[in-house]
């Protein structure tokens, strides 16, 4: 029997890309120096839709902010108003800029409200690696 922390650095790796990036670090974040270098290493996706707890999507938040070099992993992001009290688009949006995430692919928006539309008429032309919205 292998001891799971005994796997290698590429199972974990490709194992990860399966996760969704705010429980990933939920799970693996600070846990040792190897969990945090192989948190960091495959391209990430963002999915905040409507099961993701405030308290995860803000703690994941904190963690973008703090470390802005992780933004250049992200290649998928799904943001979503829908039976939601504290507004993830909007929160989201304040926090940071989208074109901050270069090698976003995927962006997938639900029930976008009013006064995020002018932001992202402005941004959205210069997401050169937009393939879905």
């Amino acid at each position: 029997m292998v001891k799971f922390e005994l796997l290698p650095n590429e199972i974990f790796i490709i194992s990860f890309q399966y996760l969704n990036a705010p429980d990933l670090f939920y799970a693996f974040d600070r846990l040792n120096y190897r969990f945090n270098k192989l948190i960091n290493t495959p391209p990430l996706s963002l999915d905040f839709h409507e099961n993701v707890r405030k308290s995860i999507f803000d703690q994941f938040c904190r963690i973008l902010i703090i470390n802005p070099e992780i933004k250049d992993k992200i290649y998928s992001l799904y943001l979503s108003n829908k039976d939601n009290s504290y507004m993830k688009i909007h929160s989201f949006l304040t926090h940071f800029s989208l074109d901050d995430f270069i090698h976003l692919q995927s962006l997938t928006l639900i029930q976008v409200r009013q006064n995020n539309i002018s932001q992202l008429i402005s941004i959205l032309p210069l997401l050169s690696k937009l393939i879905y919205f």
